[in-house]
């Protein structure tokens, strides 16, 4: 389960300087030429300091996806008490928007090739919000953890795709595009409409 860490401000203020100094030099270089002393230089942090928060410079993304994914889900279901929100195009919808705010985020996992954090923290959403991903799919139980590896999967190369392409639609939009080709597949894959009414 998503808890957000309480962090001492210095090392909240730390891994975002650390974090930020990583995203402009990847401005200018390849991830894998980038050196743990370019980003502490560029922090203007000490190689102790950097250490005692990352053991490596994936580190660095990790801890800012797990963040990420925190901030939302912590968010998200706030909304859904005050709300009493039952729609699950809500969920996805607001998933949508927190990536559209985090393009540094986004753009670092993508020159990073760290993708796979992503999935992985669209995953632990749909599993904490199972109740209201089911409303969507309702997948049999042999083929639930592969519906649930097509939608996380999909939704970020839907993502991904939309970042990298210059955001040419709003999120709105592309929850539509997103929801559209989901039902195309799920009818594919399952060749049940019913659940899609």
């Amino acid at each position: 389960m998503f808890s957000i860490e309480k962090l001492d401000m210095r090392i909240k203020y730390t891994r975002e300087w650390t974090f930020e100094a990583l995203y402009k030099l990847l401005e200018n270089n390849e991830y894998d030429k980038i050196k743990i002393t370019d980003i502490i230089t560029k922090a203007g942090i000490s190689r102790a300091t950097f250490y005692r928060n990352f053991s490596t410079k994936d580190d660095i993304i990790k801890l800012k996806v797990k963040m990420f994914f925190e901030f939302f889900y912590v968010d998200i279901v706030n909304r859904y008490k005050q709300l009493d929100h039952e729609d699950e195009i809500f969920l996805i919808q607001n998933f949508f928007n927190s990536v559209d705010e985090e393009e540094k985020l986004i753009s670092t996992v993508i020159k990073t090739n760290l993708e796979y954090l992503m999935v992985q923290g669209i995953l632990d959403i749909i599993n904490m919000q199972r109740d209201k991903f089911y409303k969507i799919v309702k997948p049999n139980e042999k083929s639930e953890k592969y519906t649930m590896e097509i939608v996380a999967s999909s939704a970020w190369t839907l993502l991904s795709r939309w970042i990298k392409t210059g955001k040419e639609e709003t999120a709105s939009e592309l929850v539509n595009i997103y929801l559209v080709t989901f039902k195309s597949v799920y009818i594919a894959l399952f060749g049940d409409k019913s659940d899609l009414a």
